[in-house]
């Protein structure tokens, strides 16, 4: 069985933004953030916004992953 889950590390970090900072041009807390990094849920108003400061496509930062029994 397989999962999907965010991974915009690699972006962000290109862009050479911290946390904080992306949580601000987000215009979400940095709690927010944080969620974002660890749960796989997203809704697409988010996922937009993440895609627009970051200069990507959905494809680009959602990863295919197994999932273990």
């Amino acid at each position: 069985m397989v999962g999907y889950k965010l991974d915009f590390s690699a972006p962000q970090q290109k862009k050479g933004l911290t946390d904080s900072e992306l949580a601000r041009r987000m215009n979400i807390s940095r709690s927010s953030m944080g969620y974002l990094k660890v749960r796989n849920g997203i809704d697409f108003k988010t996922l937009t916004r993440l895609c627009e400061v970051l200069d990507v496509e959905p494809k680009d930062i959602i990863v295919k992953y197994e999932l273990k029994p």
